[in-house]
């Protein structure tokens, strides 16, 4: 037991760039972008920003969405909730290193916090106070990580697949289906976008995502959809492609 344990890890790193590229994984190339977005829900509206910009350590990157509410929503969410996922981009290939949510909250409502160790094969996951060691395998993203691979495999011409992500304290699947072109009108401007659907099998909840390809396939619109009806939209209203104004 004592030599399996050793010869492990080993055997997760070696095939990590084995598995991702099976699965349709885009070559190598990240670039930095910002854009900004308004949220509705019911009567309640908010601001949503998304950054990605390089780290400290050569090849590693972090991906920060705020989200902060506006009018009466600031009774419910005074604060502005803070999600970051630090990623290294190896061979082409991300490689989650930690992801964590701040909820905007004085409770732990939703917050999280995963330290992938690759070298142990192991996510420490915390959410809502609860702590799980989850296995994880080669190819396995957190939920922001996996928003940035299917960019990085659009722009080189991969449609989205299935993902697995940790999230809330275990592994969850996400599917992709291609939905058509469509030619959407958001405040940020008008744009030719590929419409995708993501969700989870057997979830009653789904995403519908519109991906812009002059805009380097960043998202101009986003629904959430519970039963088939939508329950929160996202409209760009700023974008920023590799950070220019």
């Amino acid at each position: 037991m004592r030599l399996l344990s050793r010869t492990l890890p080993i055997l997760c790193m070696t095939s990590l760039s084995v598995s991702m590229a099976t699965a349709g994984a885009p070559g190598p190339g990240l670039s930095g972008f910002h854009a900004e977005y308004q949220a509705h829900y019911s009567v309640f509206s908010g601001t949503v920003i998304l950054d990605l910009r390089p780290a400290g350590r050569k090849g590693e990157y972090v991906y920060e969405v705020h989200t902060k509410a506006r009018g009466l929503a600031r009774i419910v969410r005074p604060g502005t909730a803070l999600e970051t996922s630090n990623f290294a981009l190896i061979d082409g290939k991300i490689r989650p290193i930690r992801y964590q949510l701040d909820d905007g909250t004085k409770k732990l409502e939703n917050d999280t916090d995963i330290r992938f160790d690759w070298e142990a094969c192991v996510a420490h996951s915390n959410y809502k106070g609860e702590a799980k060691d989850i296995p994880i395998k080669p190819g396995i993203l957190d939920r922001l990580s996996a928003d940035i691979i299917v960019i990085m495999g659009l722009r080189a011409g991969h449609a989205p697949g299935s993902y697995e992500i940790t999230d809330r304290n275990s592994v969850r699947t996400y599917v992709f289906e291609a939905l058509g072109e469509e030619l959407m009108q958001v405040p940020a401007g008008e744009f030719r976008t590929l419409k995708f659907k993501r969700q989870r099998p057997g979830s009653t909840r789904s995403t519908l995502i519109w991906y812009a390809p002059d805009m380097d396939y960043l998202p101009v619109r986003i629904e959430q959809q519970k039963h088939g009806k939508t329950a929160i939209t996202i409209v760009a209203t700023l974008l920023q492609p590799d950070g220019r104004n």
